[in-house]
């Protein structure tokens, strides 16, 4: 993982499926030898197989996720109750304090790997790079939060982020957020629109549950730090 390797200054791999045991005695040693200190994997929550045996070589949980989808044939635009605009580059420092620390159910924030400084540079560094990529929209509320919105093929869309800070929270802001993700959304002839949450994250599961988003699949994070005792026991 190019990005990730160089903004934690750590060699991080991912792995892209559950491998058979001998291979994955290979696969830790190999790494090692290559100089990775941790190793990365998602899977799609079919098989308890297939996280038991990553558990049995070291793995361990660090995100159990949702992704929920919506179907926006039967959307109907409402007015939004507070003043949403679109984000540009000059909302970076502000779009960077709100985000610091908002996302405590991630991975990040829950994996010993990385410190909790460090998840929040993440975040920070994820919304700033969002307001630099032409193919991600932008929209927010002054000071109490934000929606991304990313086109991903001509009949589909994803919202990588939504977050509203807790002083603004329970207080109608993420439905104006995203009521105006789906009218950015229906312009482009969108049909669909996913977005990914903590299974834990109860407010959130709600949320998507209120906006008329049902659950398309679950997933598992599993995260792995190399060090001489897993080589010893690979």
């Amino acid at each position: 993982l190019k990005w990730d390797t160089e903004f934690f200054r750590r060699k991080i791999g991912k792995l892209t499926n559950v491998p058979s045991e001998d291979e994955i005695k290979k696969l830790i040693s190999q790494s090692y030898k290559d100089g990775y200190k941790y190793l990365t994997c998602r899977i799609v929550l079919k098989k308890m197989s297939d996280i038991q045996i990553l558990e049995k070589y070291g793995f361990y949980m660090t995100d159990i996720g949702a992704t929920w989808e919506k179907e926006l044939s039967t959307f109907n635009i409402q007015h939004s109750t507070f003043l949403v605009r679109e984000a540009t580059a000059k909302d970076a420092p502000m779009l960077k304090s709100m985000v610091k620390g908002l996302f405590k159910d991630s991975r990040f924030y829950n994996d010993p790997f990385f410190t909790k400084k460090e998840a929040d540079k993440v975040y920070q560094a994820w919304i700033e790079n969002s307001l630099n990529d032409k193919a991600v929209k932008t929209f927010l509320v002054e000071d109490c939060g934000f929606i991304a919105c990313k086109r991903l093929t001509e009949n589909k869309g994803d919202i990588p982020l939504i977050g509203v800070v807790p002083k603004a929270q329970n207080k109608g802001f993420g439905s104006s957020l995203m009521q105006e993700a789906f009218k950015w959304f229906s312009g482009l002839k969108i049909k669909t629109v996913t977005v990914r949450t903590q299974i834990n994250n109860i407010t959130a599961m709600s949320f998507y549950n209120k906006m008329d988003f049902n659950v398309k699949y679950a997933d598992v994070t599993m995260g792995l730090i190399l060090n001489k005792e897993l080589k010893k026991k690979a």
